[in-house]
């Protein structure tokens, strides 16, 4: 990519030891940009007013080391795009919080970053359920967003997959470089993303993984979207640092209750008795909170469950367990029919079981 002289500014300034997102925003906000990588002294008397000193050397240190058509061939080679807070591209929703990112490094189609997001997050191990749920609200969300989430295992990738699955468009947040694909096994969703979605980041590429970097993005993900959805987190989860991001930043976030007995969803379930979140059991209590136009909902799910398997689901939903002989009192089918049943669902995955006769999702 060929950068303009305004993105080299706001580039030497962000990635100059010690200046951060605060004194880079005051920097840009007082300085005109045009020249300054150029002529780095003739900009020093207004640099050091609003700096100091000591951040203006280490501008200057940081433009004696960065050569910018090295930088430009590298992103080109890399298929990546900046996006500095000065660009018509940078995110309206993003911008107007004090930590915004003063660049966004993008593999994909940055038209994305444009349009209607909707945040849908929850825990690395998710159960039947919260796939489930993930599922059926992403696939109704994303007719009408694009899906933000974090490319993390569990809820957070499969709300990406549901969204392409759907036709629809996501953005991964990163914690590390765009380049950087993490988790491993996640390896053809992210391409899958970056040809037709978005991959951002707030680091520059080879930035790698770090506990550090993880909490940080999820002011990203929360930032970009209209609101959040939280479908399964425990009260441990990571999720809940999104929560926290998310209601600081005053957005609308639903939760999706789950069992009493199933610590996944116990994050979610106390989100919505501290009433801290919205409580979500199907797409149009997020539609009627949001002020736009109910869904129909009477379609089938993607999952095109019988009668039978649908009664057993909903009655494990509500009980969190139960035995055989209990679960053979909600569907219509003899002892073995429904053994037969229950072996099949448990085979695909929908539903597991726990102890001697005695089934969950």
């Amino acid at each position: 990519m060929k950068l303009t002289e305004k993105q080299k500014a706001v580039l030497l300034i962000s990635s100059a030891y010690g200046i951060g997102i605060a004194k880079g925003r005051k920097l840009i906000s007082a300085v005109n940009l045009e020249g300054i990588t150029e002529n780095l002294p003739k900009f020093r008397s207004i640099i050091t007013s609003v700096l100091g000193e000591k951040d203006y050397r280490e501008i200057c240190v940081r433009a004696s080391e960065i050569n910018f058509r090295e930088e430009e061939e590298k992103y080109t080679k890399a298929g990546v795009k900046i996006v500095t807070i000065l660009d018509e591209e940078y995110p309206e929703t993003l911008i107007r919080y004090e930590d915004a990112p003063l660049c966004l490094y993008c593999k994909g189609d940055i038209k994305l970053l444009g349009r209607p997001c909707f945040a849908v997050v929850g825990t690395r191990f998710p159960t039947k359920y919260g796939v489930r749920v993930t599922e059926e609200f992403v696939s109704g969300l994303s007719e009408r967003f694009c899906i933000v989430s974090g490319l993390a295992r569990g809820i957070d990738s499969c709300a990406h997959r549901t969204a392409l699955e759907s036709g629809g468009k996501t953005i991964a947040v990163l914690g590390c470089g765009v380049d950087v694909i993490y988790p491993p096994e996640n390896r053809d969703l992210y391409n899958n993303i970056a040809e037709y979605g978005l991959v951002i980041s707030e680091y520059p590429l080879g930035e790698g993984v770090s506990a550090h970097n993880f909490p940080a993005r999820n002011r990203i993900i929360s930032g970009l979207s209209r609101a959040v959805l939280i479908t399964e987190a425990g009260e441990k989860s990571g999720t809940m640092l999104t929560l926290n991001y998310a209601l600081n930043q005053g957005k609308d976030v639903f939760c999706v209750p789950g069992s009493i007995y199933n610590k996944a969803s116990s994050g979610c379930n106390k989100a919505i008795k501290d009433c801290q979140t919205r409580l979500a059991v199907n797409i149009n209590d997020i539609y009627s909170e949001l002020g736009m136009s109910e869904a129909d909902i009477s379609k089938p799910s993607g999952l095109q469950l019988d009668v039978n398997e649908d009664n057993i689901i909903k009655a494990l939903t509500e009980n969190g367990e139960m035995h055989f002989e209990e679960i053979l009192g909600v569907v219509d089918l003899s002892v073995p029919q429904l053994n037969s049943l229950l072996i099949k669902m448990t085979a695909v995955k929908l539903i597991t079981k726990t102890k001697h006769n005695y089934w969950s999702i």
